[in-house]
């Protein structure tokens, strides 16, 4: 696997990217900022896409599609809340497949298409920015110290092998809740839409409760017997 050679500033990268953001759209997928994700590149136009961003600057987005018989269409309608990131890692293939890690960045906002000019698609876009409550990050100390015990909580209720005991450790030494929130969504969360929801609040407190209310209902799950979604 090939490393990462990361613009100093990855997120200015980024914003110089919003004029034309490449975009591999995907059903049932949500990149969340600051979390890794693996993908598989096989179609000739993604495999173009990954061609361009590996030339130049390494952003791309993962747009949500609205239904998977979407995937099939040439043009479908994108949900327009989307993560947007960095490849950190890629292994090419003598195919022309790839392999790749992506290191989200931030949440964007997918405004205009461009006219068509390559076999992928791109957008012009803007970030969206996190909105705090006014009394900024301390008004949300008891949501986070919440969402920590109850990460704890399930923790304990799994395996070492599962990687909640890591994810607790994690949460416990990390001070931006709006990190928190989004670790936490990435590796507790499987389902597609909770995920999507997260990455659509921009609302930080809200997004502390959107995902403590996901984690009670696997803790509450798991104290019954019953194991969480695959």
């Amino acid at each position: 696997m090939a490393e990462l050679i990361a613009p100093q500033d990855p997120r200015a990268a980024l914003r110089k990217a919003l004029t034309a953001l490449k975009v591999f759209p995907l059903h049932g997928v949500a990149v969340l900022p600051g979390t890794p994700a693996p993908f598989h590149i096989f179609e000739p136009r993604y495999r173009a896409l990954v061609e361009d961003a590996l030339a130049g600057d390494r952003i791309l987005a993962v747009p949500g599609l609205f239904g998977k018989s979407d995937a099939h269409a040439l043009r479908p309608p994108l949900r327009a809340i989307c993560g947007a990131g960095i490849i950190e890692v890629e292994e090419r293939h003598e195919d022309g497949r790839f392999d790749l890690v992506l290191r989200g960045l931030a949440r964007v906002r997918l405004l205009e298409e461009l006219p068509p000019a390559k076999l992928y698609r791109e957008f012009r876009a803007e970030v969206v920015d996190d909105v705090l409550p006014k009394g900024g990050v301390a008004a949300l100390g008891n949501r986070v110290e919440a969402l920590r015990r109850i990460v704890y909580d399930l923790s304990t209720r799994l395996p070492q092998e599962s990687g909640a005991p890591q994810l607790a450790e994690a949460v416990a030494q990390m001070k931006d809740p709006s990190a928190i929130a989004d670790l936490v969504a990435a590796a507790a969360l499987s389902e597609p839409e909770p995920r999507q929801k997260v990455l659509e609040e921009a609302d930080v407190g809200k997004r502390l409760d959107l995902v403590m209310g996901e984690v009670a209902g696997v803790v509450l799950m798991l104290s019954k017997g019953r194991g969480p979604k695959a």
